[in-house]
């Protein structure tokens, strides 16, 4: 049993008793089995207070327990208001995962990873001549991936395929030089050099 307390973070067991003391008047209307889930909530919340979707879901969780809970018990035992808790109340379970997949697209993954540049290369080495949007159409349709044209221009651009396109490699066919801030090199000797007597 100790060994059990010792994995509980400090801040966990203390979050209880701080709690309870600060909202006496949510636990007088609770049963004693609403007293036990509210308690597991409240440390609970203590250790994942700054993961926002964690708190979001344990609060539909506590909402949909089944056990009675009210907007406002729940909205106390995760740190929101009451009517942020109603509104969760609201929510299917559907909707629920719509708004965390929604937050969690603000920082999404790219679409295109560096398995997809083989199939690409050899679609445009196929078709020499397409668009950018006949592109789009080929990686919605073959590799089942949803892209605008900004996000191929930038996937081409990363992985030097845009050489395979010709309005792009006519762009690129600048003189080149050794050094992208050099000057042009030529094999006369500059003036400041003194050339050597035999």
């Amino acid at each position: 049993m100790a060994t059990d307390v010792a994995q509980v973070s400090e801040p966990a067991l203390d979050a209880w008793g701080r709690w309870e003391a600060e909202h006496a008047d949510v636990l007088e209307k609770a049963t004693g089995p609403q007293r036990v889930l509210l308690e597991a909530a409240v440390r609970f919340v203590a250790v994942i207070a700054s993961q926002p979707l964690l708190l979001r879901m344990a609060a539909f969780f506590l909402l949909h327990a089944g056990m009675g809970l009210t907007a406002a018990q729940v909205g106390a035992a995760v740190g929101r208001t009451s009517h942020a808790m109603r509104t969760v109340r609201g929510l299917s379970v559907r909707e629920l995962l719509d708004s965390i997949w929604a937050e969690l697209r603000r920082h999404r993954q790219p679409k295109l990873h560096p398995e997809h540049a083989g199939p690409i290369a050899k679609f445009l080495v196929d078709h020499p001549g397409c668009a950018q949007p006949e592109v789009v159409a080929f990686i919605a349709s073959d590799l089942k991936i949803d892209v605008d044209v900004q996000t191929l221009r930038r996937f081409l651009d990363t992985y030097g395929l845009g050489v395979l396109r010709p309005d792009r490699a006519a762009k690129e066919q600048a003189p080149a030089r050794p050094f992208r801030w050099g000057a042009p090199t030529s094999e006369a000797p500059s003036s400041s050099c003194l050339l050597r007597s035999r």
